[in-house]
């Protein structure tokens, strides 16, 4: 049974409260199709803290207005750690709707939320992810089988037989395996290259493009073999147009 993780986020207790009710109702109701867990925040602060620290949403409820950082500036931040998110926007306010399509708002749902309207959102939304599984790698590593969707993976570097799968939000976990499965694995995707033969980059994550080397937004460097320059830049041009199902392997 898939099992999906949602924020939610609001200064304001009573409206929390009421979500969390209505988000517990929902949970029930769909106890066999699938497993939902949540996490409340009263602060966007908080929520982006969470998601620095290396947790993915599926689902992230966010109210707008807010003291310290309003629910659009938490959106754009969340958007730089993970572009997959289904983020749905709770407010009292209709100004802010043209804000939320520039960070890719699932939905913008006006305040009072009751339960037949959150109900309804919800269940779209879990239609959308249900039916576009995210591509995304099985890794075994010392603490066990780990999922690592394939947006949040920048690169992954070999060092003798331990890879190093490197994710957009600090973490690196490490699994014993070779650079021709590695390869195998990761270049059947359009979003990877191989710029040196210790290393495959996400071009998604690449920030400046030289011809000696790649810097990802992270601000790692990644050296770039002078035989691959132009397979690697031709790659990084032509990166625009992709849809794949979800992988998951083992590079064992």
């Amino acid at each position: 049974m898939p099992v999906f993780k949602i924020a939610i986020c609001d200064d304001d207790v009573s409206e929390l409260s009421n979500i969390i009710s209505i988000m517990n109702e929902y949970k029930e109701l769909n106890i066999f199709r699938h497993e939902i867990t949540y996490t409340a925040f009263q602060s966007a602060v908080d929520l982006i803290a969470a998601v620095e620290g290396g947790n993915l949403y599926d689902i992230i409820l966010l109210d707008i207005v807010m003291p310290q950082m309003s629910g659009i500036e938490a959106a754009r931040e969340i958007r730089s750690h993970d572009k997959v998110a289904k983020i749905i926007f709770l407010t009292f306010s209709t100004e802010f709707a043209i804000d939320s399509y520039a960070v890719d708002a699932f939905f913008y749902a006006l305040k009072p939320i009751w339960k037949d309207k959150l109900f309804t959102i919800l269940d779209k939304v879990f239609a959308v992810i249900n039916s576009q599984p995210e591509p995304s790698i099985l890794v075994k590593c010392k603490t066990g089988l780990t999922r690592i969707p394939l947006h949040i993976l920048e690169y992954a570097e070999i060092t003798g037989r331990t890879v190093c799968f490197h994710l957009t939000n600090g973490i690196v976990f490490e699994e014993t395996g070779v650079m021709a499965k590695l390869e195998k694995v990761l270049l059947e995707y359009p979003q990877f290259v191989k710029p040196h033969r210790s290393f495959i980059v996400n071009l998604d994550c690449i920030d400046v493009l030289t011809l000696k080397e790649v810097k990802l937004f992270s601000n790692a460097n990644i050296p770039v073999a002078k035989a691959n320059y132009a397979d690697v830049k031709a790659s990084y041009i032509a990166r625009a147009f992709e849809k794949d199902g979800e992988k998951v392997c083992s590079l064992r």
